[in-house]
């Protein structure tokens, strides 16, 4: 037995005969699973808005009752959220998946930043 691996074991000929269902990479793994949500439940995009709004209300409420602009911090982050989630809520076709993809990261990445600056007030005001 060679110590060094020969040419046929690192051509993975199981690569070659992949069925069409395989995902062979990470943007392709992304890709199926945030399509295959967002197609396979269309109650998503409405229970995105919900969740959105609920932030956005718990923000300005806070803003109020704490006489502080500080809980009003996240806001911009929560209105690229929405921007970002009009966005999808019009991606309908099959060939704007990479789209669909680009528009669910910017709409996760704001509403997290802004969920994690809503924490970060409630430390400054605590």
């Amino acid at each position: 037995m060679p110590l060094t691996p020969t040419k046929d074991e690192n051509e993975a000929p199981e690569l070659e005969a992949a069925s069409p269902r395989e995902v062979r990479g990470l943007v392709e793994l992304t890709e199926r699973i945030v399509v295959g949500a967002y197609r396979g439940h269309p109650w998503l995009p409405r229970a995105l808005t919900i969740a959105l709004g609920v932030l956005v209300v718990t923000c300005l409420v806070a803003g109020v009752v704490r006489l502080s602009p500080l809980p009003l911090i996240p806001l911009p982050f929560f209105a690229v959220s929405a921007y970002a989630l009009v966005r999808l809520k019009a991606a309908k076709s099959a060939e704007v998946n990479q789209s669909l993809v680009a528009w669910t990261g910017l709409f996760t990445g704001a509403t997290l930043a802004g969920f994690w600056l809503i924490s970060m007030a409630g430390r400054w005001l605590g």
